[in-house]
């Protein structure tokens, strides 16, 4: 029973640090005005010119209404365009626009900027210097 308890702490420490990553995700977000999910969706479109929208949403884990949301948050502000196939219309395809393409730019610095952070927390960690998940606030300074 005591391999159960153990694997279960485990879990629950992976969801703390998910939370925690999506926290440090969402905070670094804020200036630019992107939230998590949209950034995702950017990132996933730049890599993928072109993409379909079912693509999008099955490689994303999302379901195409709550996908298609989210577009359409992002065709409001430009972002990105939607255009239909011309050989399926049920097809739609994704593409960035010019301010897409600088957003997402943005939003790169700032997941580098997280990832730095998170870098340097587990380097601390395994050295002893901090608890695990917490990055010293003077450290982030450094590594921005």
């Amino acid at each position: 029973m005591r391999g159960v308890e153990h694997k279960g702490h485990e879990e629950l420490a992976l969801l703390e640090l998910v939370l925690q990553l999506h926290g440090e995700f969402r905070r670094s977000l804020e200036p630019i005005r992107v939230t998590p999910l949209q950034a995702g969706v950017l990132l996933f479109i730049r890599r993928h010119a072109h993409a379909r929208m079912t693509d999008a949403a099955t490689a994303l884990r999302l379901r195409l209404p709550t996908l298609s949301e989210v577009v359409k948050d992002l065709v409001r502000k430009r972002w990105v365009t939607r255009r239909r196939s011309v050989t399926d219309t049920r097809v739609v395809h994704l593409s960035l626009s010019r301010r897409g393409l600088v957003i997402t730019r943005k939003i790169e610095i700032q997941v580098r900027r997280v990832s730095t952070g998170v870098a340097a927390n587990k380097v601390l960690t395994a050295a002893g210097l901090t608890r695990p998940h917490r990055v010293p606030a003077q450290l982030k300074e450094a590594s921005s």
